[in-house]
């Protein structure tokens, strides 16, 4: 396990578990502290808890979305990289991540090489 110099804080929000919990064994095998949520309403709570240094967030999720997410991390701690993943392979999506704030986001299914270069890129660690 790779261990960098300040503790990095992962929130990762999928409502599929698989997913989440595969994206939080890939990070905490680079070294990352990852907070796993599986709604919205749970997420939002652990990052008002917690304030994570970057937040990986599906867009398709009951109740909310992760452009939602999204709207409300950059609001409460600008500066904090959202990441959201999904899916869609439409061009309006590019669109509305940019508007919704987030970093960057990652088109399902990616690999573990993109997620961890991605995180780590947002982070400025390098790959």
């Amino acid at each position: 396990m790779k261990e960098h110099k300040l503790s990095h804080v992962i929130l990762i929000i999928d409502d599929e578990i698989e997913v989440a919990d595969t994206c939080a064994r890939v990070l905490k095998r680079e070294g990352f502290d990852c907070l796993v949520a599986y709604d919205s309403a749970t997420a939002l709570a652990i990052f008002d808890a917690r304030r994570p240094s970057l937040v990986l967030s599906d867009i398709n999720l009951p109740a909310s979305d992760g452009y939602e997410i999204a709207r409300v991390v950059v609001r409460t701690v600008p500066g904090t990289p959202v990441v959201l993943m999904t899916a869609l392979h439409h061009p309006a999506v590019i669109d509305k991540v940019e508007r919704a704030g987030a970093a960057a986001y990652l088109r399902k299914p990616f690999s573990n090489a993109e997620l961890t270069s991605t995180v780590k890129s947002l982070l400025d660690l390098g790959s």
